[in-house]
């Protein structure tokens, strides 16, 4: 009964139902007081079951509520009252506020909630972090209940206060009876859209409240004459619960019961330890009974955390109380919460003291520079274009989702036009667009990437349920446009609102100097929505290190065009390159699938003749389900020769990694934050199956007997079979496996270099260096094996593919394989041995090399045994 007095007895609720109040009867005060308690009693049953959905928190049971009156009070006391019909609103929404934070306050439990698009989302979000953790196991089909029992509170946090405005008119049913917070049907449904939406407003941001609630409600004509300033009430809703942190929200047994963990511990910790605030002059003050020791710093840093935002609030509130001629609070701040030594004085601490020094970025232009541009992605001014084209599919990809459109809609145009103040690169995308807050948040937040962030949920609600999939993953794409130039804009309109929303964010000196934000001009936005972004060129783009100056072994620069065809092959978003006015197709969504065999090849190596690229042998990879990974031939690639042949790992559809022996394109995964190095997605079955078919088509339609050598080294690292084609030299004719095969049936001694051609040796060959290249002829007793490095991806930190090391001292697959094919042919006894012998001559002077000798082996004693 003493909690039940100790709301009665706060100055609000005596002003409002005690007190006599001008134009009002003692059965008006009597009828909704009531009312309220009646609801009260229910509301108890809902919020009790807080504490067993969202374990860990601090308390939000009906005490809680209870304290609300307390809180308010303080906050109004003298300057602010409520008419019985105001505190019933009021009391209602308090009771509601927080109820959703219960599995309890949906009609049908977790069945409910698993329908909402929140918890879609937010499995959707759980599911793409795991992913990139490298842990694909759990889909949206098969959610251990483990994880589902991380998902559920964190949709109950969020869900709580949208949940909050359905309560005051939602119905629950037992037995064929159904039951309402509030009994009085009439009651309810003049209130209960008001209450609904005032409980919800304490989610909103203070500016919300006078769009969302303007305009007074009248008198419910049955009971009163009395209107509720909706406003006015919300204000107190949200002030009242701000100022609730003290001891009453962390009660020292129950902590010690529940045992609170990560960073609810420290919640507890801090207002286990605050008394209730007291008022000076007009702020309100927050005191300690036990200081924080040095083990409870970061429990103090959470509080002083805490109370800053709760001054912020108070702030914001007398703002809009005063903007709207409204009586405003008797507070308006709270002492000490400028500075960590003020708050200190009232908030103590124990042997140490608090000071601002956390971690601190002073040249935050520099680390940006340093790990958003050209330390992170090196020296390749083509980057920064591909970054830009990278978000701007993103935002097309999300509009698609969130307005169910095609696949194939979108667009993005990109233009190099000069102006009187310089070259300029733009481009635009017609995507989702940013709002004001996620142009001036998570675009400026390096490190953070938008569509795997909680606000991503809050502006586009399923969103991520409907399958985003973003591009970007780390968030510091953005900045790599400053490698370009110092003068960026970025001009954006979300594609559901207005022009009027649209917003210009300017930077003028690079990262140096904070960005200008403003309103344009609505034909200077893009016209259907989405973001434009144009970068001034601090180099000529044609110059070296221009944007369009192609590497030194290309000699040369690229055009527009062949540019954004190079850098994102297989995007699924059209591109387009705008020049005077005129846009032109550079790509399209799935063309890389079916465009002519040249028209690909010339894309992927637009500095490549079209005689230098294996246009007729492009074939589809696909993997043991069927999908598509791939289109690409094997155009064996001699070591340090240039310019590269033209086949790329893309990484949704802009390239990564260059391959080696191929042309063409494999889908891939990127491996680091640059995405410069990314290993292809195809299977080892699908991988062989390509390769093999690759090894048919070279036997019968290439006539160059060393080429199809050159490819069998590449059939075998994919795993593929070599079929017919020619695999070692033997005098002066070309032999393929099965040939080889009857070569060995025909001996049992074999002559053979396993190492590749023979090179000239100064210091044994007795003839010029130019004869020994141009007129050397091979001994016919001699079988070569061609040697050749047929890797596909190949760096300090990755090999692919990765197949397993090879025997003994042989360095490549083919001398491997012929091995061991003559092994078989042996019957497995191949004996190995060396010799020094003539291998052939030079305008008859013989030229001598040590080679391997191959025999049957006869005997119990082992030379060698080659295993495979």
């Amino acid at each position: 009964m003493a909690i039940y007095l100790d709301f009665r007895q706060t100055w609000l609720w005596r002003q409002a139902f005690e007190a006599t109040f001008p134009d009002t009867t003692a059965g008006e005060q009597e009828y909704f007081r009531n009312q309220y308690l009646e609801m009260r009693e229910k509301a108890e049953q809902l919020v009790s079951r807080i504490a067993t959905d969202l374990p860990g928190m601090t308390v939000h049971d009906i005490t809680h509520l209870d304290a609300l009156w307390d809180m308010a009070s303080l906050a109004c006391e003298d300057t602010v009252t409520l008419n019985p019909a105001e505190a019933f609103v009021f009391g209602a929404a308090v009771l509601l506020h927080d109820a959703g934070m219960s599995l309890a306050a949906f009609p049908n439990g977790l069945a409910d909630l698993k329908q909402t698009l929140i918890w879609k989302d937010s499995v959707a979000r759980y599911i793409g972090n795991q992913e990139i953790n490298g842990d694909a196991s759990i889909t949206v089909e098969n959610i251990p209940e483990a994880v589902e029992k991380l998902i559920i509170p964190d949709v109950l946090r969020r869900l709580h206060a949208e949940q909050a405005e359905q309560l005051a008119e939602q119905s629950w049913e037992a037995g064929g009876i159904r039951y309402n917070l509030i009994d009085d049907p009439a009651l309810r449904t003049f209130y209960g859209t008001t209450i609904g939406q005032i409980a919800h407003s304490h989610w909103w941001s203070v500016s919300k409240l006078e769009t969302e609630l303007s305009g007074n409600l009248g008198g419910f004509a049955q009971k009163t004459r009395h209107v509720v300033d909706k406003i006015k009430i919300a204000c107190l809703l949200r002030v009242a619960d701000v100022l609730h942190i003290d001891s009453r929200r962390a009660p020292k047994f129950m902590g010690a019961i529940i045992k609170p963990t990560g960073v609810s511990a420290q919640h507890w910790s801090f207002q286990e330890r605050l008394a209730r605030p007291h008022v000076e002059s007009d702020t309100v003050v927050f005191t300690t009974g036990q200081p924080f020791d040095q083990s409870q710093a970061e429990a103090w840093w959470l509080a002083y955390d805490t109370i800053s935002l709760v001054d912020q609030e108070l702030n914001d509130v007398d703002q809009l109380l005063k903007s709207s001629n409204r009586d405003v609070l008797r507070v308006r701040g709270v002492k000490g919460a400028g500075t960590p030594e003020a708050l200190a004085r009232t908030v103590k601490t124990k042997n140490w003291r608090p000071v601002d020094a956390r971690m601190k970025i002073s040249d935050v232009p520099r680390v940006i520079e340093t790990l958003g541009g050209a330390k992170l992605y090196g020296d390749d001014p083509t980057v920064p274009l591909r970054e830009l084209i990278q978000n701007a599919a993103d935002a097309v990809q999300a509009r698609r989702r969130f307005e169910n459109r095609t696949d194939d809609w979108g667009r993005i145009i990109i233009s190099l036009e000069k102006r009187d103040d310089g070259q300029w690169l733009t481009v635009e995308d017609n995507g989702i667009g940013m709002s004001e807050l996620v142009l001036t948040g998570p675009l400026l937040d390096f490190g953070t990437s938008f569509w795997r962030s909680p606000m991503a949920m809050e502006e586009f609600p399923g969103l991520m349920a409907a399958g985003m999939d973003s591009i970007g993953r780390f968030g510091i794409g953005f900045f790599s446009v400053f490698m370009l130039g110092s003068a960026v804009r970025v001009f954006s309109r979300r594609c559901d609102r207005g022009g009027e929303t649209g917003r210009l964010l300017e930077f003028r000196s690079g990262t140096s100097m904070r960005p200008i934000l403003s309103q344009p001009e609505y034909k200077a936005l893009p016209l259907d929505g989405g973001t434009r972004v144009e970068v001034r060129l601090d180099a000529d783009p044609s110059a070296r290190g221009g944007l369009l100056h192609t590497p030194f072994y290309m000699r040369g620069t690229y055009t527009m065009y062949s540019l954004i065809g190079l850098l994102a092959p297989n995007l699924n978003v059209a591109l387009f390159l705008r020049t005077d006015g005129v846009e032109t197709p550079v790509t399209r969504p799935g063309d890389w699938l079916d465009i002519a065999d040249g028209e690909f090849a010339s894309r992927l190596a637009p500095w490549q003749s079209p005689e230098h690229t294996p246009a007729k042998f492009m074939r589809l990879l696909r993997n043991a389900d069927e999908q598509i990974v791939g289109r690409a031939a094997i155009q064996p690639e001699p070591q340090y020769t240039y310019p590269p042949r033209g086949g790329w790992v893309t990484v949704a559809g802009l390239r990564a990694t260059q391959l080696k022996n191929i042309s063409g394109v494999l889908l891939g995964e990127a491996t680091t934050a640059a995405r410069d190095m990314a290993i292809p997605v195809v299977d080892n079955a699908g991988l062989a199956a390509w390769a093999t078919d690759q090894a048919n088509l070279f036997a019968e339609s290439v006539r160059d007997e060393e080429l199809q050598a050159q490819v069998a080294e590449v059939v075998l690292a994919c795993g593929g079979e070599l079929g017919t084609l020619k695999i070692v030299q033997y005098g002066g004719e070309w032999l393929d496996q099965h040939q080889v095969i009857e070569l060995a049936e025909s001996t049992t001694r074999i002559s053979i270099e396993l190492d590749g051609y023979f090179e000239y040796e100064e210091d044994r060959d007795q003839v010029f260096p130019r004869d020994f290249r141009h007129n050397f002829n091979m001994a016919a007793d001699l079988v070569v094996v061609p040697k050749h490095e047929g890797r596909i991806v190949g760096s300090v930190a990755t090999t692919w593919p990765e197949n397993e090391q090879l025997p003994g001292d042989l360095k490549t697959r083919l001398s491997a394989y012929v091995l061991e094919l003559i092994t078989r042919t042996w019957g497995g006894r191949l004996q190995r041995t060396g010799e020094t012998r003539v291998v052939g001559d030079v305008d008859g002077k013989d030229i001598e090399r040590d080679v391997d000798v191959l025999s049957v082996h006869i005997g119990d004693v082992w030379d060698e045994k080659v295993e495979f």
